[in-house]
């Protein structure tokens, strides 16, 4: 009798804890088929960040490629301008240094006029042309 109890009460449990182990078999396999959605997704989600990740770096070296160009083009530009400024500060020159020497000749005319030397009737007229003229030949020869 005690083995007949002890077998029903032994089968009892088995089938108890076959339906715990059916329960914790369902519920990992829920788990798992979860789990290979999750990867799935996951993958979903590489591929996209892959494509994403080459895309960007696709438009980083072409904004380095275009930076570079740019720099390129700068220091060209920079080189012309800075050779333009020089010619140009050598005309400035040029153009002052005749001005100064148009200022001691036309000074030196206006004198002779005025003085009657060369012609006696236009003394006048190069005195006039002394205030006029020689205002702004001081003007330009000291710029």
């Amino acid at each position: 009798i005690q083995a007949a109890y002890d077998y029903a009460n032994f089968k009892a449990q088995s089938e108890l804890e076959n339906v715990t182990l059916r329960a914790d078999h369902e519920r990992k396999s829920a788990y798992l088929a979860k789990l290979e959605i999750d990867l799935e997704v996951a993958r979903e989600n590489e591929d996209r960040t892959l494509v994403i990740r080459d895309d960007a770096q696709i438009n980083l070296d072409s904004a380095v490629e275009d930076l570079e160009i740019k720099r390129q083009f700068y220091a060209q530009e920079l080189a012309r301008i800075t050779e333009d400024l020089a010619v140009m500060e050598e005309v400035i020159n040029i153009f002052q240094s005749r001005v100064a020497n148009m200022q001691d000749v036309l000074s030196k005319r206006i004198d002779q006029y005025q003085d009657g030397q060369q012609l006696g009737g236009i003394s006048s007229q190069a005195g006039d042309l002394q205030k006029q003229w020689g205002g702004r030949l001081n003007e330009v020869s000291r710029a």
